[in-house]
């Protein structure tokens, strides 16, 4: 089971809208086995949960799976666009749940949870846009790989040091297994000087790192936010839309991972 968190230090780059389109478009993907996928909103902001179109209001969330309330697998929606553990602000509670001796059990619950897990061939997390919190790190200790989205202005870049640095201790002390598996460019334009400027400069980057900037890259579109809005996924909304055509390329490459 593969499990792919996204994440980026910087809000606004396409997170959620990244982990909305694997979670809702793996499963179209032609495969000699069907591909299942299992998204999980761990962002208190509850933004993928939305989008799924799923209960967030009184359902149970991965703090309550976390706490003790109620197992992982009575936590799970079955919505028509997929199978989601939801998000809200009740994940906040997570970051003072565990304290003192506590903290390294805290650490690994989401692992522990998640390693009871069957039936997924996948489990997209969505994080919230911070670095070094306890709901970021518990991802990354779950995780097998990151998937980072990046816009291509000059703002973006900032933050990738601060990502590299989280991502190696969680390596050192937590997770070898972790790595970045690519830099996902989101609302480019190659045809801009400063779209094609720092994309070059986000390529450096990642040869130095030892990872790689997709092929694919995600065109902006107001279809993006439609389809959010009125709660479908990419593929059902607007099929024929340039980030829907972008998602299923880097799909596409997304999997070849596994090949």
């Amino acid at each position: 089971m593969r499990i792919t968190t996204i994440i980026n230090g910087k809000g606004g780059v396409g997170k959620t809208t990244t982990a909305h389109a694997l979670g809702t478009g793996l499963p179209l993907v032609p495969s000699p086995a069907p591909l299942k996928t299992l998204a999980i909103d761990y962002d208190p902001q509850g933004n993928l949960s939305y989008a799924y179109g799923a209960d967030v209001t009184g359902s149970p969330t991965m703090y309550h799976v976390i706490n003790g309330d109620i197992s992982l697998t009575d936590a799970i929606q079955h919505t028509p666009q997929g199978d989601i553990i939801v998000g809200n602000a009740s994940l906040t509670k997570i970051e003072t749940l565990f304290s003192g001796d506590d903290i390294f059990e805290g650490l690994n619950q989401l692992d522990d949870q998640l390693s009871t897990l069957q039936d997924y061939t996948h489990v997209i997390i969505d994080n919230q846009p911070l670095i070094g919190g306890m709901l970021t790190r518990q991802a990354l200790i779950a995780s097998t790989d990151l998937i980072v989205p990046m816009a291509t202005d000059m703002f973006t870049i900032q933050g990738l040091t601060r990502l590299e640095k989280a991502v190696e201790a969680i390596k050192k002390h937590n997770n070898s297994r972790l790595h970045i598996a690519g830099i996902l460019l989101t609302k480019h334009n190659p045809r801009t000087i400063i779209g094609t400027d720092i994309a070059k400069v986000i390529g450096k980057w990642a040869e130095v790192h030892d990872t790689k900037v997709y092929g694919a890259f995600i065109r902006d579109s107001v279809a993006v936010k439609e389809s959010q809005a009125k709660k479908q996924s990419l593929f059902a909304y607007a099929p024929a839309s340039n980030p829907a055509v972008d998602y299923l390329a880097f799909l596409g490459e997304y999997l070849q991972e596994e090949a």
